[in-house]
């Protein structure tokens, strides 16, 4: 890490409180999602892990300003897991990132459009990436890995809050396609069922209307489910037909 000096610290975070606020306030997804991809390895999350572990009371920052400590619940968490992640600590990166989630669930809740689906999509995927490299810390050293298990519950509950009326409803497959990359990866396939049987059986949900990559990986998973329930008539049409003929299209 290279030599980052106090006042250059603070302003790093204050920069970033202050993108993510605006990012917030004036509901742009496309900048607040680029704050909370962690496991990106993004050179400025990078710099913001360096400040955080020399200005050590980043959180006073945050209760100096109400612009700022209207969404400490989501960033406080957000600093912690990025300090750990920095220090190659990643248990407690993941914990301090559920927190986070959980808290950006709660916001997201009282949001009437969809703007923030992209930032939702970063952290459904970041707290399945995350778990599933904290597991393989624990796993080397002699623990029972635990998290990937908890990211699949947290995943279920963001799975709630998208199956419902409204425009946010199409965000629902690709966080099941992220629980699908859970459950096969913890061997608890058929947990997919009563995914898909919501998806597939509930009135809220016109399949048409889902993104063309979130219906492609879709199509695989259950393809793949399939398989290994040995009914390989079911992925002869239209599992890989339609990834063909999607992939074909765009």
């Amino acid at each position: 890490m290279a030599y980052v000096s106090m006042g250059e610290a603070h302003r790093r975070i204050t920069d970033y409180l202050n993108r993510f606020s605006d990012a917030l306030l004036f509901q742009d997804g496309s900048s607040l999602k680029r704050l909370l991809s962690l496991s990106s390895d993004s050179p400025s999350l990078l710099s913001l892990a360096d400040a955080l572990n020399v200005f050590q009371d980043a959180n006073r920052l945050l209760k100096q300003s109400d612009k700022y400590s209207q969404f400490g619940d989501i960033i406080a968490p957000i600093f912690r897991s990025l300090q750990c992640y920095r220090l190659g600590n990643l248990v407690d990166c993941y914990q301090s990132f559920e927190k986070a989630a959980n808290a950006f669930i709660q916001e997201f809740r009282n949001w009437e459009s969809a703007w923030a689906l992209e930032p939702l999509y970063v952290i459904a995927y970041e707290i399945r990436v995350l778990a599933e490299k904290a597991d393989r810390g624990l796993a080397s050293n002699g623990k029972s890995p635990e998290k990937l298990k908890a990211a699949g519950s947290f995943l279920m509950k963001v799975f709630g809050v998208l199956a419902g009326k409204g425009p946010k409803r199409v965000g629902a497959l690709y966080v099941t396609c992220q629980l699908f990359k859970v459950y096969f990866k913890l061997g608890t396939v058929h947990l997919c069922r009563s995914v898909i049987r919501s998806i597939e059986t509930a009135r809220i949900f016109d399949f048409e209307e889902f993104p063309k990559r979130d219906k492609v990986t879709y199509m695989y998973y259950t393809g793949r489910l399939e398989v290994f329930n040995e009914n390989f008539l079911a992925v002869t049409y239209p599992h890989f037909i339609l990834i063909y003929e999607i992939r074909a299209a765009l």
